[in-house]
C-alpha cells in the first residue's frame, strides 16, 4: 500500500501556471515605498480591491500586480525572499537605481544568458531586476 503525503496532488495532475498574478510586499512606511515602486519603477497605482487601508495595489502595465502590506513587521523574513522584475537594458537600470541611491547587492549572468542584479528596497526587501534569457554571455556550466 502506497501513501500519499497529505495535500499531495497525485502523479497525473499538474497545475499549469499562466502568469504571476500579483506579488506582495511588506512595508513599514506606504508613502516612502510609493517613492521606489510608482515614482522611480514607474508601476502604477490601482484602485484597491478589498477594504483592508493597510494594502496599496499597483499594477504593471502587462497585469502583474504589486501589493504593498503597511507593516510594522516589515521587511518579510527570511532575507532570500524577494521579487524580480524583468527589464530591457540591465545596465540603464543599475545606473538608475544607483543614481537614486541603491546600490547593488550581487548581480551576475545564469547559465542562459540572463543578467540580474539585486538590491534592498526602502524597507530592506531584497528586489531582483532581471533580463530575458541570453542577455549576455551564458558562463559554462561546472
Amino acid at each position: 500500500m502506497t501513501t500519499q503525503r497529505r495535500g499531495a496532488a497525485p502523479a497525473q495532475a499538474k497545475i499549469k501556471i499562466a502568469q504571476v498574478n500579483h506579488i506582495t510586499v511588506m512595508v513599514k512606511d506606504t508613502a516612502r515605498s510609493m517613492k521606489f515602486y510608482n515614482q522611480l519603477l514607474g508601476i502604477k497605482q490601482i484602485q484597491s480591491q478589498v477594504p483592508n487601508p493597510n494594502i496599496t495595489w499597483l499594477q504593471l502595465d502587462n497585469g502583474v500586480m504589486v501589493h504593498l502590506i503597511e507593516t510594522p513587521e516589515a521587511p518579510a523574513k527570511p532575507g532570500n525572499v524577494h521579487n524580480a522584475f524583468e527589464v530591457a537594458n540591465l545596465e540603464a537600470t543599475k545606473k538608475i537605481l544607483q543614481d537614486n541611491g541603491y546600490p547593488t547587492k550581487r548581480e551576475g549572468v545564469r547559465f542562459d544568458g540572463q543578467a540580474y542584479l539585486f538590491i534592498e528596497d526602502p524597507d530592506g526587501n531584497s528586489v531582483e531586476f532581471c533580463t530575458k534569457a541570453g542577455y549576455a554571455p551564458a558562463p559554462p556550466r561546472p
